[in-house]
Parts: C-alpha cells; sequence; structure tokens
C-alpha cells in the first residue's frame, strides 16, 4: 500500500470517526442538559419524580460556590464549568463541560488505538487497512455505550437487585465528574503501558513520556481521584514485582518512576482531608468490610461480576496464554482485580457509606478491562488463525454494546438509571 492510498484512507476513516463522534456529543449534551434542568426542577419546585436523575445539580451548586451538601476537593470539571458559567446558563455551563470532556475521552481512545495499531496494519493491502481503520474507529465509539448486560425481561435478573445499581457499568451517564476524569485517565493509562515497556531499560531517555504521564495523571486526581487510587496501587505492584525479578538491580529506575506520583501522592493527602476527615460530630474516614456495602444492592455478586464484564472474561478464555506474554492484557487484569477489591472491602464512614463511592473505582476497572479487551478482539480478527474465536469476542462484546445502547435510551428518556 502506497503512502498517497494510506493518507487517503485515513481521510476516509477520520471523516467517518468525526461524523460518529458528533453525532455522540449532541445526543450525548442533550443528556446532560436535561439532566441539569430536570435536577433544578426536582429540588427547587418540589416535585416527586426525579426524572433524569444524576447529579448534575449537586455539581451545579459547587460550580456556582453554592452548598451541595458535599465535599468536591477535585476542581477541574467545576473551574471548566465556571468558566463556560461566564458566558452560559448554569445547566448549560455543566452539560457542555461534561460532553467536551466525555467527547475528548472518545478522541484519545480513536488516537490510542491508531497508535498501537499503524504498525502492525501497515503491510494490509489498501482494502483491508481501510476495514481496520474504521474498525477501530467503530469500537473506539462503541466503548463509550457498552453497558453491563441488560437482560431482556426483570426475571432474567439472576441474584440481582437493578439493572445498573450493584452491576456497574464502564459508562455510568448519570455522573459527570467520572465522565469528566476519563480523557485525563486514558491518557495516563496508556502512557504508563508506555512507561511499563521502557523504564527498565532507558529511563532517562523517554523524559517527554514521564512528563505526560504525570500532568495528565495530576489532572485525573484533580478532576476525579476513583481512577487513582487503582492505578496507584497496580503501579505499586507492578514495580514491586519487577523490582524483584531483576534480583534488585533497577533501584534507580524504579525509584525515577516512583516519583512520577508524588505530585499526585501530594493532592491525594489533600482530597483525603476534604473528603474523609469528618466535621465536628460526624463518622468520617475509610472503613473496611466484606462486601457489606455492595451487597445492599445485589444478592450475588458473582452474577453481577458476569453482568459486568461477560466480553472481558470471554476474551480472556480464548486468550488465556496472552497473560504471560502480553503485559498489557495482565496489566488490565490487574487492575480489573485490584478495583474490585476497593469496592468489595472499603468503605466511607458515616452518611455517605451507603452512595458506595469505592464503586467508581471498580467502574474505571471495568471500563480499562473493556479497553484492553477491545485491542485483543481486533488483533484476533486481523490473524487469520484466530477469527473463529474474534467472532466468538465480537458477540459477547455486541451483548454489552446492545445492552448499552437500550440503557441509554432509557435513561436518554428520563428512566431512571438504577
Amino acid at each position: 500500500m502506497d503512502d498517497k492510498t494510506g493518507k487517503t484512507n485515513k481521510i476516509i476513516d477520520y471523516c467517518i470517526f468525526f461524523a460518529m463522534t458528533a453525532v455522540v456529543a449532541v445526543v450525548t449534551f442533550i443528556l446532560f442538559k436535561n439532566q441539569a434542568v430536570h435536577g433544578i426542577i426536582y429540588h427547587e419546585s418540589g416535585l416527586t419524580i426525579d426524572r433524569f436523575h444524576s447529579d448534575m445539580y449537586a455539581y451545579m451548586q459547587e460550580m456556582q460556590g453554592l452548598d451541595s451538601g458535599y465535599s468536591f476537593p477535585y476542581p477541574v470539571f467545576f473551574k471548566l464549568s465556571a468558566l463556560f458559567d461566564l458566558i452560559f446558563s448554569p445547566e448549560n455551563s455543566v452539560a457542555l463541560a461534561t460532553c467536551l470532556l466525555n467527547t475528548l475521552a472518545i478522541i484519545f481512545t480513536k488516537f490510542s488505538f491508531d497508535h498501537l495499531f499503524e504498525e502492525a496494519f501497515k503491510d494490509f493491502s489498501k482494502k483491508k487497512y481501510l476495514i481496520f481503520r474504521i474498525l477501530t474507529s467503530l469500537f473506539a465509539v462503541s466503548l463509550f455505550f457498552v453497558s453491563m448486560v441488560v437482560p431482556p425481561f426483570n426475571r432474567f435478573y439472576i441474584g440481582t437487585k437493578f439493572r445498573y445499581t450493584g452491576v456497574f457499568s464502564p459508562n455510568p451517564f448519570q455522573n459527570a465528574t467520572y465522565m469528566a476524569a476519563r480523557p485525563f485517565a486514558i491518557v495516563s493509562y496508556v502512557y504508563f503501558m508506555k512507561l511499563l515497556s521502557e523504564y527498565e531499560k532507558d529511563y532517562k531517555g523517554k523524559w517527554r513520556d514521564y512528563i505526560v504521564f504525570a500532568i495528565a495523571f495530576l489532572i485525573s486526581t484533580m478532576t476525579k481521584p476513583s481512577f487513582t487510587l487503582v492505578l496507584g496501587a497496580a503501579a505499586v505492584v507492578v514495580i514491586l514485582v519487577r523490582f524483584f525479578a531483576n534480583k534488585c538491580r533497577t533501584v534507580k529506575e524504579s525509584i525515577f518512576l516512583g516519583l512520577l506520583f508524588l505530585p499526585t501522592i501530594i493532592d491525594l493527602l489533600y482530597q483525603f482531608k476534604g473528603v474523609f476527615v469528618p466535621s465536628t460530630g460526624e463518622v468520617g474516614g475509610v472503613g473496611f468490610c466484606l462486601g457489606d456495602i455492595w451487597f445492599q444492592y445485589t444478592n450475588n455478586i458473582v452474577t453481577s461480576v458476569v453482568y459486568a464484564i461477560a466480553f472481558p472474561l470471554v476474551v480472556l478464555v480464548l486468550n488465556i496464554k496472552r497473560i504471560k506474554s502480553d503485559y498489557k492484557f495482565r496489566f488490565a487484569w490487574l487492575f480489573y482485580i485490584i478495583s474490585f477489591c476497593a469496592a468489595f472491602f472499603c468503605y466511607e464512614k458515616g452518611r455517605r457509606a451507603v452512595d458506595f463511592n469505592f464503586s467508581w473505582s471498580y467502574m474505571y476497572g471495568i471500563f480499562f478491562l473493556f479497553f484492553e479487551s477491545v485491542i485483543v478482539l481486533i488483533e484476533d480478527l486481523a490473524d487469520k488463525k484466530r477469527k473463529g474465536f474474534a467472532i466468538a469476542e465480537i458477540l459477547a462484546f455486541l451483548v454489552h454494546l446492545v445492552s448499552g445502547i437500550g440503557f441509554f435510551l432509557k435513561v436518554f428518556s428520563g428512566e431512571t438509571y438504577y
């Protein structure tokens, strides 16, 4: 395939991708605007039915400097919303900020996929090259609509109480700060994967990668710390395992990589004081349990896990040998397991225990497990010997996607996300 053909195919692909992304931006803005507007109606007009239920009303209060009743010591989303509030109404401002950051996450995902597969696709015929580039666009966009598996009839909810709560989705449309932090989380995750492949070989020569990771990781933390807690814990595990596997010969390399986390750790300490240190007369802090909070929302955590990650489980079964050979695939599962442990063992003491805030970390675990599993799916699809496996993986992915689109349409129409 010549360079001219490659450029033409890239243009065609990007036209399709940005057209899809524009449609997503429009429909998600409408949803976020409705969440903001109906939040005002519900809280200020005394209605008993909360349509388009979300956290958007509290975010608008925080953005305007009013007492939201909650502590949000992570300012990025609120400062961006306040910037838009200089021009637009509060409800338009939070909706626009959420829509913008969610759209950036889709774009970052597409660019990450393209960068990852460019070398693998370069020897394809021009037709096959175009098909696979368009496939990466389709997967990049659809990744932001997959959800937990939603059975067509309520009687098939085996062991669970709700379609979303207790099962959880990689795309919780009702929580703007999760979506606001996600573009920075994606950059952090991708660059950390890159650093894992190079820091032991040339830790001084990749300073640009170190800077990008450190900045993106800090901004993600300053937007919502849920992702940070999991990546930080997973990073400690990986760095220590590699350090001892190298017979303690990578002291400088390990310390240098660890120092990148220092700005974020300082910010986390500030956030911990704002969120977990109680006011006078209140109970606060982080407690430990054995799924007590989770069991308030489901009768069977195993079933809930299967509904949440059926597609990655299929990919794992069909690619079990990759756990040894593919460090990215292995890290995605480590990331998920740590996020699961955070949700199962940890809770926020006091009145906010019932909010199950460690579930946001779990949902990041689900999202990045899907992210890495899609990469494996595309690689399987490009391998003639594994196309049968790829078809099974696609079918599993489509179950989540169909469920997700149905779930989005219900939320878009004003139904509760529960």
